[in-house]
């Protein structure tokens, strides 16, 4: 390891002063000690490491040879051998509310260019869909410094990824387990500073009051900052969806971009002319998906989802109350009770419109026996194809203007759907 000056040992119980370097120690520690959390981790960087771990090591603050400043040593390294090749990524770490920096990235980059080392991983607050898709504002416009591959473990991801495999993973170890479970609390405390998305940018509400208007000179950028935004609040919901479902959720693209680039500019385009920023989810077998809108210019939100139909019975309607059944808390006096902001929705065999009413009033003409006369019901269709259940959070408009209760609320409107109309079907 003749490129390699110096590293540090990672510590598991790190005394290092700043917040950084124990972040980093403490994590590399853990990524040393627990064999599925090294696996899963570099499985997303596209590297398959052995089960005893001697293949890989890592160091905090490596110091490659040459003449580099004190900032542009990075926080850590991470060395994969396979086949008597090294695979080297250097590493660069932000906590709490400090983000990357783009000429701090290009600065390493292009040192990692230098020294032949293969990628470059960043940690950090923010989102992004997946590793090998780092937050976009990243990505430099120099082409050179596009050869290296660059990959992005938000503190959100590492932290899901810990929980998920705690919750599915056959420990053989018994003190993997142990540390694993204890990485996990390190990093829930408040104090490590680990969050999700938690605001939209600084333009938010100009933007939002533009497209109410339907300015004509909103300026480019504040569409571009807030498609950016939502691609970041879409991976946060990915994990909470995941969290709350208690399996793997996957966000659906369509159609799929070939880049981060093109899927920045095909969704700002579709933002411009829809007014509304869509997400899609998978949260079963691929079919059915959970759809998030968030309908800026109409402030807005409407949480869809599809459903198929038991098939006990044949009558349309009496499968509809079958499948509304599951909903019936009529004895409750909360809003759930009344399912405030839900409608329910039927598609019918070659008709392009759906039928709709409340799911409350659907609901109680069932427990009256009259469901068959609700305007749900299309009495000259003997079939039915699916029901479609959507949420429209109620007193939105102002929270949906602030930047940071946009979020809030979103997060707790899918939160309340998944609870009530996904976990009890």
């Amino acid at each position: 390891m003749t490129y390699l000056n110096e590293g540090l040992s990672p510590r598991l119980i790190p005394n290092n002063k700043s917040e950084e370097d124990r972040a980093t120690s403490a994590f590399l520690a853990v990524f040393l000690s627990v064999t599925c959390f090294r696996k899963a981790l570099m499985k997303s960087v596209g590297r398959n490491v052995r089960k005893s771990g001697k293949d890989t090591q890592a160091f905090v603050h490596p110091s490659f040879r040459g003449n580099y400043s004190k900032t542009d040593i990075p926080d850590g390294l991470i060395i994969h051998t396979k086949s008597n090749e090294e695979w080297r990524a250097t590493i660069e770490v932000k906590v709490k509310a400090n983000d990357l920096d783009l000429s701090q990235v290009e600065r390493y980059i292009e040192q990692s260019l230098t020294q032949k080392v293969d990628a470059l991983i960043t940690i950090s607050n923010e989102m992004c869909i997946s590793p090998d898709r780092p937050p976009l504002r990243l990505k430099s416009s120099q082409k050179k410094l596009q050869k290296l591959k660059h990959y992005h473990w938000s503190w959100t991801y590492i932290l899901h990824t810990a929980q998920t495999l705690l919750a599915r993973e056959q420990f053989e170890e018994t003190s993997q387990q142990f540390i694993l479970t204890e990485f996990v609390h390190f990093l829930r405390d408040p104090k490590t500073g680990v969050e999700g998305f938690k605001s939209m940018s600084q333009n938010w509400k100009h933007l939002v009051d533009d497209l109410k208007t339907r300015a004509p000179d909103t300026p480019q950028h504040y569409f571009e900052e807030a498609v950016s935004d939502w691609h970041q609040e879409c991976a946060d919901l990915t994990f909470q969806l995941s969290r709350k479902l208690g399996q793997s959720v996957t966000q659906v693209i369509k159609p799929k971009p070939s880049s981060p680039e093109k899927r920045l500019n095909l969704d700002v385009t579709a933002f411009k002319k829809s007014g509304d920023l869509t997400a899609l989810f998978d949260v079963n077998d691929g079919s059915n998906l959970l759809e998030i809108r968030l309908e800026v210019d109409q402030r807005a939100i409407r949480i869809s989802k599809q459903f198929d139909l038991p098939t006990k019975v044949k009558t349309p309607y009496k499968r509809i109350e079958h499948f509304i059944g599951k909903f019936d808390q009529s004895d409750s006096e909360t809003e759930t009770g009344k399912h405030d902001g839900v409608r329910i929705c039927a598609k019918w065999p070659y008709i392009s419109e759906m039928t709709s009413t409340t799911l409350f009033s659907a609901l109680q003409d069932s427990q009256n026996d009259e469901l068959q006369k609700n305007r749900l019901i299309n009495v000259e269709k003997d079939t039915i194809q699916h029901v479609e259940l959507q949420y429209f959070p109620t007193k939105v408009a102002s929270k949906i203007t602030n930047r940071k209760s946009v979020i809030t609320l979103l997060e707790d409107s899918v939160d309340h759907f998944c609870e009530y109309y996904i976990l009890n079907y």
